[in-house]
């Protein structure tokens, strides 16, 4: 599907799930490049319908009837004390991160001292690698991708 559509693409590689228009060209889990056949899930309208479908498509079956019941009723997965907003949550990458578009969890802790965020830095990182919105390029060292 191309134009207004978005497809959830399994990674030959390492089975991993993402969503993306077309195909695309690398996984952003493992970095490999993707084969031009590669395995289109499934192909949805819109961007919400794309993050209910990514998540399924990389949750065990038995719990994806569960999963599928919480993300259309958009209820909380984790119960979290002082939420950071998707938009929030990009924002303080972006000013962690180096001018190449690095990050570390030393540069990111006093990113989120200074906004008075109670999250630990190395927490923060884990949600934003399993939203997709950071590569691990080494030890400590990630890229942001959004």
């Amino acid at each position: 599907m191309s134009g207004g559509g978005w497809n959830v693409v399994r990674c030959g590689a390492c089975s991993t799930c993402h969503g993306h228009r077309g195909t695309g060209r690398i996984c952003p889990h493992c970095g490999q490049k993707l084969q031009s056949d590669a395995e289109i899930v499934i192909s949805v309208a819109t961007a919400s319908e794309l993050r209910i479908e990514v998540a399924l498509a990389n949750t065990p079956e038995e719990l994806r009837d569960n999963l599928r019941a919480r993300l259309q009723t958009n209820q909380k997965l984790i119960q979290q004390d002082e939420p950071i907003s998707f938009q929030g949550l990009a924002q303080v990458l972006l000013s962690a991160t180096d001018e190449k578009g690095v990050l570390t969890a030393q540069g990111l802790q006093p990113a989120l001292d200074r906004n008075g965020d109670s999250i630990d830095a190395n927490d923060l990182i884990d949600m934003a690698e399993s939203q997709g919105m950071l590569v691990r390029l080494s030890v400590d060292c990630w890229q942001l991708l959004e």
